[in-house]
């Protein structure tokens, strides 16, 4: 592996702060990482900086049950965006697989998905055995995956045998979360059934997977420079949004080009920034109206807005309807077409 790639601290320094009260700049500052937030937007690191920011919330958040609680918030929300590979699918399996494909656009961690004597077996490990992965990141990986399950199932999905390298305080803590006590192994990993494995997800959404597939397949082409520049941008932009950094700045730092850069290469193509900015934030808008049951602050989050207002005006702009009278116009054309 490449030591200088690195990977999206998004989750760690907007989602898990947020959801554990850590400030943000205080963990970054704690784990020895203050210079990555000055001056930049797009907060990257290397997979050993990744995961110092992850031992350093353990050690900063207020709560004991850190892993679990954690875990748990995260399935149930925000809306991100690679989470649909699993909710999309038809059943757990796949799903799984699926997720397995994009794993490393949520950090420096590989998923393994197989079939062991009959059961569905997931393994997470870092991206590089020189670096390894902290013991409470395995164990949170472990309660997100049951409790996706569950939601996606709508069933009392637990685990048949569990494991990661932590002590027994450590796996007492999340057992009741898995249904099973972990064992103590080197490799942090969940079994299911067979008949939990083609359990039929609730939430499958064929028509929403075939957009996401392509917007996540973009995301992970991102940095190639053989790819034309739009495709870049928009792949670079549904990373982004959610954290709400939507400047061309972010963008260009993004990508490791300049600014004007990024301006003069979408000027040869025939568009401009803001042009591609939009088309990007409109079409995800009506693809979430059109295809799931997203509110609209929800939907205005994803987009990178501050608020449902300034979504509003802008789905206005480009469609001259509000999001939600769009949805309920397009909801009693369906009823009468059926």
């Amino acid at each position: 592996m490449d030591r200088s790639q690195t990977y999206s601290l998004f989750m760690a320094t907007d989602v898990a702060c947020r959801i554990l009260g850590v400030d943000s700049q205080l963990m970054l500052k704690t784990a020895g990482l203050g210079t990555l937030a000055q001056g930049q937007t797009d907060l990257r690191g290397t997979a050993q900086q990744y995961f110092d920011c992850w031992n350093t919330m353990e050690v900063l958040s207020p709560r004991p049950d850190y892993v679990p609680h954690l875990g748990v918030a995260i399935s149930r929300g925000p809306v991100i965006p690679v989470f649909f590979t699993l909710s999309c699918a038809p059943d757990m399996e796949t799903g799984l697989m699926r997720l397995a494909q994009f794993k490393s656009l949520l950090g420096p961690t590989v998923m393994r998905v197989f079939r062991d004597d009959g059961l569905l077996r997931l393994e997470y490990d870092s991206v590089d055995p020189r670096v390894p992965m902290p013991p409470s990141l395995g164990a949170l990986q472990l309660v997100v995956a049951v409790e996706n399950m569950r939601g996606a199932t709508a069933h009392p999905v637990c685990a048949v045998a569990a494991g990661f390298d932590g002590s027994q305080e450590d796996r007492r803590m999340v057992a009741g979360h898995l249904g099973v006590m972990p064992e103590r192994s080197h490799a942090a990993y969940v079994t299911f059934s067979p008949e939990d494995a083609r359990r039929p997800f609730i939430s499958e959404n064929p028509a929403l997977w075939a957009d996401i597939e392509a917007d996540l397949k973009l995301q992970l082409v991102a940095q190639n420079d053989r790819w034309p520049v739009v495709d870049r941008v928009r792949g670079a932009l549904v990373d982004l949004m959610p954290a709400g950094r939507t400047g061309a700045e972010d963008v260009a730092l993004a990508l490791d080009i300049s600014r004007s850069t990024l301006q003069r290469r979408l000027r040869a193509e025939g568009t401009s920034y803001q042009d591609v900015l939009d088309a990007t934030r409109r079409d995800i808008a009506i693809r979430y109206l059109t295809k799931t049951t997203l509110r609209a602050d929800a939907i205005a989050k994803v987009l990178g807005y501050r608020d449902a207002n300034s979504f509003s005006r802008s789905f206005r702009r480009w469609t001259g309807q509000a999001p939600l009278v769009f949805r309920e116009a397009l909801m009693r054309q369906r009823g009468k077409a059926g």
